[in-house]
């Protein structure tokens, strides 16, 4: 019993609070009770999974991690709900240059699309949004970011229990939003080398208004860039 007891303790997949690294380098997400509870912020590899409805501050919300500099790495975006344009990424402070939109015809082929920018070792960041995640596609797009120095945000849309831990993935992070009026509340459902924490409140001013059509008009003589696109 003691020498079993012994090989789980020394098995290299447990995880032991008291050895929780404190120099592990972070993206910071620009909010400091959500970084104080994710021990600094997002880590730079890996997937993290969002559940959350479309159209709430979900994709603002990682602004910083977004926009974060690499010269030579590209953002990708999968299947996005809506059309990225050029005004908003240049308001993220994203080279548009550094863009690629890929519009697959199936979740398979998004899915697909997905490992293989991870393992390309070009991509920075790669925004995909996906419904049909098994655990199995979900631990090979862990090992592909962290293998390829990437990151992975998976969008997918909220369970019904929208805290049921049940359906966890071998994933860095997963969370779950809720809107509320000019606030997102945020549950971090599982999280690597950390504790799950619940309604973490971020305010906002992420609710549609006329700033971004008063910004696009101010800057509509700027020269716009191609976006690329495969489909």
């Amino acid at each position: 019993m003691n020498k079993s007891v012994s090989a789980l303790e020394n098995h290299p997949h447990i995880w032991r609070a008291r050895e929780q690294s404190q120099c592990e380098e972070r993206f910071s997400l620009g909010y400091d009770q959500l970084d104080q509870a994710l021990n600094g912020g997002v880590s730079p590899s890996g997937v993290v999974r969002i559940r959350t409805l479309t159209g709430i501050g979900e994709l603002s919300l990682f602004k910083q991690v977004l926009s974060q500099h690499r010269s030579h790495k590209m953002i990708v975006f999968i299947n996005p709900p809506g059309r990225v344009q050029t005004p908003w990424l240049e308001a993220f402070g994203i080279n548009a240059e550094q863009v690629l939109i890929v519009k697959p015809h199936t979740e398979k082929e998004s899915l697909w699309a997905t490992e293989q920018c991870l393992k390309s070792t070009a991509c920075h960041c790669v925004v995909v949004w996906n419904n049909a995640v098994t655990a199995k596609e979900a631990r090979r797009l862990q090992v592909a970011a962290t293998h390829n120095d990437a990151l992975c945000l998976l969008f997918t849309a909220p369970n019904k229990n929208s805290n049921d831990v049940t359906q966890t993935l071998p994933i860095s992070l997963d969370l779950c939003l809720h809107y509320r009026e000019h606030a997102l509340e945020i549950n971090v459902l599982k999280q690597r080398q950390g504790w799950p924490k619940n309604n973490i409140v971020i305010h906002n001013k992420w609710t549609v208004d006329n700033r971004a059509i008063k910004w696009a008009l101010e800057h509509n003589k700027v020269k716009r860039h191609v976006l690329h696109s495969v489909s």
